[in-house]
C-alpha cells in the first residue's frame, strides 16, 4: 500500500510539474508602437499571438517602449523578478537596453531570461540574435514600382542613418525598379524615425505635388505614406511588413507580410527546451513554410508583373544572399572605390554584407532630397475678412469726416453753434481714431501693431466718450440750478476735463507699453491649431495685464459717471440746447452693448473669434454713438436751412422745469420774510437769441428773467 502510493505521488509530481512547465512560461515582446499601426508592430504582435497559441502560453505580455532608456527603465524591474522566460526585442530600438540587461545577467544562476534581439553577432549564454533579409524583399518592390509606374517617378521614404537605418535597402528598392524601367527618375526622403506620422505625411505630399511621383515605397512601421497616397487618388503599395490588402482592398496593389509565427515558435521552443542560444537567419525559401514573406497582388496587376516577381522570389530561394543582385551589379565596382567600401574576394562589382549595411549614399542616378523637416505654418487671420474690416472702417471714416466739414461748414447755425463745433469736432475725432485702430487692429500681427492698436482704440474712446460725458456734465452744472443764478462755462473750463480723461488714458497705455512688455510672440497649442502651426498673437505680462484691466474699469466709471449724469438731467427739456437726451442715449446704449459683449468674451473664444467680436463691437459702439449724436443737429439744419431757425431759436421760451422750480423759490422766499408780504410774480428761467445761444466756445449760460 505504501508503496502504491509513493508510486501515485511521484506521478503526480512528474505530471505536476509538466503542466506547471507549461503553464508558468513567461513572455515578453517589446514593440516600439501600438499593434494598431497597420505596420510592423502589429506583425509582431501577430507573431506573439502566434506562439502564446501554439505553446498555450497564458503569461504573453506586450509593451509598447523606444529608446534605450525607456526600454531600460521598464525591461530591468521585470526581470529582476526573474519570472520571465523569454523576452522578444523585436525593434533594433531596443537592442542597446536588452544587451546591457542581457550582458548584466549573462551568468546569474537565479535569472533564466533569455533575450531575443535583432542582429547578426554572436550568441551568448542568454542573447539570441536573428537577422532577416530585408533586402532582397525591398529589391522586390522596387521590381514591382518600376513596372506599375505610369508616370517612371518613383518615390521613398527612409528613417535614414539619424534612426540608425543605413539607406542600403533604398538603394536596393531602387536598384529593383532600375533593373525593369531603366527611364525611371527616383526621389527619395530621409525622415529621421520608424514612427513619425507627421513627416511621413509631409514627405509623401511633397514627393507626390513636388516632384510628380505616382508610387512610393518605405521602410516605415506604418502605413502613412501609403494612406497618402490613397488620399491623392494613387494606387498604394505595401511595403512595412503588414498585408494591407486586407484592410484597403484594391486601393493597394501590391504588399507583403511578415510571417513571424514561423520564426517566434521555434526560437520559444528552443528557450523552452533549454536549447543553447544560436542565430536565426529568415528570407525567402524554397519551403514555403519556412518564407518569411508572403506576397499579395491586386487584381489589375498583370500576370506579366507578378509571374516576374514570383520568379525572382525562386531566384533569390535558389542560391546564396552574397550573389543577389544588390550585391553583385554594375553600380559596385566604382562606388566601392568611391566610398572605400569592401568587396567580395575575387570580385570587382560584389560588396560585401559589411558594405552594403554601411551604404548610406546615393547610388547611380538617385535623388536624396535630403532630411525632411516639417515647416511650422502661420495661420493667419483671414484675408477676406481684413480687408472687409478695413473697407468698412475707411468708409466710416470718410463719412465722418464729411460731417466735420458739415460742422465746420454749418458752424454759424443754432443747431450747430449751440453744442460747441470745436467739442463737436473733438467727438468726431475720437470716433476717426477708432476706426483708424481698427484698421491697425485686423492687420497683420507684429510688435509695434499690438501697440498701435491698442493705444488708438483707447485713446479714441477716451476721446469721444469723455467729451459725452464731460459736456453731460456741463449741462447739469447749468441746470440743476434751484435759485436760478447765471452760470457761464467756457470751453476752457471744460478742456481740462477731458484732457484728464486722455492723461489717465495715457498713463496706464504708458505702463502696458514700457513694462507691460506688450509685444507679438508666435503661439502653438491654441484654436484648434494643428502640431505644426502657430499663430502671431498679442501677450503681456502680468503688470501689463493689470493696466489693461485698469484701463477697462476706467472706462467702466467714465460710463457710470456719464449714465448717472444723464439720469440726473433726464428732466431737461430743452433738447437743442441740452443734447442730454441723444447723449444720454448713447451713453446708455453703449453701457448695455457692453453688458452683452463682457460676458461673451469671458467665454471662450478663439483668437480670431475674439477679434472680430471685438471689431463688430467698436464699429457698432463709435458708428451708434455718432449717428444718436449728430442725426438730430443736421437734420435740423437740413430742415430749417443754413440761416434759418426753428421757433425754440426765435424767440424767448420758458423751461416748464426752471418755472416750478422758480415758483418753488419764490414761496420759500415769501415764506421767509419775517411776516412782510411780497408780491410774487411767476419767474422763469427764459433763453433769448439774443444772449442763451451764444457760441460754446465763448460761454454757455443760462438766464434768470422775472416778468
Amino acid at each position: 500500500m505504501i508503496k502504491l502510493i509513493n508510486i501515485l505521488s511521484i506521478i503526480l509530481i512528474i505530471c505536476g510539474y509538466k503542466i506547471n512547465s507549461i503553464i508558468c512560461f513567461k513572455m515578453i515582446t517589446l514593440t516600439t508602437g501600438p499593434p494598431s499601426d497597420l505596420g510592423w508592430n502589429n506583425m509582431i504582435n501577430q507573431g506573439r499571438i502566434g506562439v502564446a497559441k501554439a505553446m498555450n502560453i497564458e503569461d504573453s505580455r506586450l509593451y509598447v517602449v523606444s529608446g534605450r532608456n525607456d526600454t531600460y527603465a521598464l525591461l530591468l524591474p521585470l526581470i529582476k523578478t526573474g519570472e520571465f522566460d523569454l523576452v522578444i526585442c523585436s525593434s533594433l530600438d531596443h537592442g542597446d537596453a536588452c544587451k546591457e540587461i542581457a550582458t548584466m545577467y549573462a551568468n546569474s544562476t537565479t535569472i533564466k531570461t533569455q533575450f531575443l534581439v535583432r542582429g547578426s553577432g554572436a550568441p551568448t549564454n542568454n542573447l539570441i540574435q536573428f537577422t532577416y533579409n530585408y533586402a532582397s524583399v525591398n529589391y522586390l518592390s522596387g521590381m514591382f514600382s518600376g513596372l506599375q509606374t505610369k508616370t517612371n517617378k518613383i518615390g521613398f521614404i527612409s528613417p535614414g542613418i539619424s534612426a540608425g537605418a543605413s539607406d542600403c535597402f533604398v538603394y536596393a528598392f531602387w536598384l529593383g525598379a532600375k533593373h525593369v524601367n531603366p527611364n525611371i527618375k527616383f526621389y527619395y526622403y530621409n525622415v529621421g524615425s520608424y514612427l513619425d506620422r507627421d513627416k511621413a505625411e509631409g514627405a509623401a505630399k511633397s514627393l507626390i505635388n513636388d516632384y510628380d511621383v505616382d508610387v512610393i515605397g518605405d521602410t516605415l512601421d506604418d502605413f502613412t505614406a501609403g494612406n497618402v497616397a490613397i488620399s491623392r487618388g494613387k494606387f498604394a503599395i505595401g511595403t512595412n511588413g503588414f498585408p494591407q490588402r486586407n484592410v484597403y482592398g484594391e486601393n493597394v496593389v501590391y504588399t507583403y507580410a511578415y510571417n513571424w509565427t514561423k520564426y517566434f515558435i521555434p526560437i520559444a521552443s528552443a528557450v523552452k527546451n533549454k536549447i543553447p542560444p544560436s542565430k536565426w537567419y529568415a528570407d525567402f525559401n524554397k519551403d514555403e513554410n519556412l518564407s518569411l514573406y508572403d506576397l499579395s497582388f491586386g487584381f489589375k496587376v498583370s500576370n506579366e508583373t507578378k509571374f516576374r516577381i514570383i520568379n525572382q522570389t525562386r531566384s533569390f530561394a535558389s542560391y546564396v544572399r552574397t550573389l543577389h543582385p544588390y550585391f553583385c551589379n554594375e553600380y559596385m565596382e566604382a562606388y566601392t572605390q568611391k566610398y572605400n567600401l569592401t568587396r567580395q574576394p575575387n570580385s570587382t562589382n560584389c560588396i560585401t554584407t559589411t558594405g552594403f549595411i554601411a551604404i548610406d549614399q546615393p547610388v547611380g542616378d538617385m535623388n536624396f532630397l535630403g532630411n525632411y523637416t516639417i515647416t511650422f505654418s502661420n495661420v493667419e487671420f483671414p484675408r477676406s475678412i481684413q480687408i472687409g474690416f478695413s473697407i468698412v472702417s475707411g468708409l466710416l471714416i470718410g463719412f465722418v469726416i464729411l460731417m466735420m466739414i458739415g460742422i465746420v461748414k454749418y458752424q454759424d447755425t443754432p443747431s450747430i453753434r449751440s453744442a460747441s463745433p470745436f467739442f463737436l469736432n473733438l467727438t468726431l475725432f475720437g470716433g476717426i481714431v477708432v476706426y483708424v485702430g481698427i484698421i491697425i487692429w485686423v492687420s497683420p500681427i507684429s510688435t509695434h501693431q499690438c501697440n498701435a492698436r491698442f493705444w488708438l482704440v483707447t485713446i479714441g474712446f477716451s476721446t469721444l466718450i469723455g467729451s459725452l460725458v464731460v459736456k453731460n456734465i456741463r449741462i447739469w452744472l447749468i441746470f440743476d440750478n434751484p435759485e436760478l443764478k447765471i452760470r457761464t462755462i467756457t470751453n476752457n473750463q471744460l478742456f481740462p476735463w477731458v484732457g484728464l480723461c486722455l492723461v489717465i488714458n495715457t498713463v496706464l497705455m504708458a505702463i502696458i507699453t514700457s513694462v507691460g512688455d506688450l509685444k507679438a510672440i508666435e503661439a502653438q497649442g491654441i484654436d484648434s491649431l494643428g502640431k505644426f502651426e502657430y499663430m502671431t498673437v498679442c501677450k503681456m505680462n502680468n503688470i501689463g495685464a493689470s493696466a489693461l484691466y485698469s484701463i477697462l474699469a476706467y472706462f467702466a466709471a467714465l460710463l457710470l459717471i456719464g449714465v448717472f449724469i444723464s439720469w440726473k438731467i433726464r428732466i431737461v427739456h430743452i433738447e437743442e440746447f441740452s443734447e442730454c437726451t441723444p447723449i444720454a442715449n448713447t451713453l446708455y446704449s453703449i453701457s448695455f452693448c457692453l453688458f452683452v459683449i463682457v460676458p461673451l468674451m469671458i467665454s471662450p473664444q478663439t483668437k480670431q473669434s475674439e477679434t472680430i467680436i471685438l471689431c463688430v463691437t467698436g464699429l457698432f459702439i463709435v458708428t451708434g454713438a455718432l449717428l444718436i449724436v449728430f442725426s438730430p443737429k443736421f437734420w435740423r439744419v437740413f430742415v430749417n436751412g443754413k440761416e434759418g431757425s426753428n421757433e425754440m431759436f426765435s424767440q424767448r421760451k420758458q423751461s416748464t422745469v426752471a418755472t416750478a422750480r422758480a415758483e418753488s423759490a419764490g414761496r420759500a422766499n415769501s415764506s421767509n420774510s419775517l411776516g412782510y408780504s411780497k408780491s410774487s410774480g411767476r419767474r422763469a428761467n427764459t433763453i433769448s437769441s439774443s444772449e442763451g445761444f451764444t457760441d460754446d466756445t465763448n460761454e454757455s449760460s443760462l438766464s434768470n428773467e422775472t416778468k
